[in-house]
């Protein structure tokens, strides 16, 4: 199943976009069950998709609270360096973003 979504008159879908790297902490049905993975786009573009429990990224506002959900955020180039020096291996980030003394 893939996401996409338009932001800022730009299309974003997870069918058609590179992944980089992959986070999951917990279990589905947990609060706190996270599931994200960091695409690039053909033009470039970094950005976050995936799904959690009510305490994660991608929990959904509901009349009385949170529930779990999923979604889709474009982030900067340098947000995703930053997920990816947190989640990936070396290699990957090396393969991603410009390192020095690489």
């Amino acid at each position: 199943m893939g996401i996409k979504k338009v932001v800022g008159g730009l299309r974003y879908d997870t069918t058609k976009a590179e992944a980089v790297c992959r986070y999951e902490r917990g279990y589905p049905r947990d609060f706190e069950y996270e599931d994200t993975t960091l695409y690039r786009t053909s033009g470039g573009r970094f950005f976050l998709a995936g799904e959690g429990g009510a305490r994660s990224r991608w929990a959904e506002r509901v009349s009385g609270g949170l529930q779990g959900g999923e979604g889709l955020i474009p982030i900067t180039v340098e947000g995703a360096r930053e997920f990816a020096e947190q989640h990936a291996d070396a290699e990957t980030v090396e393969r991603f973003f410009a390192v020095e003394g690489a």
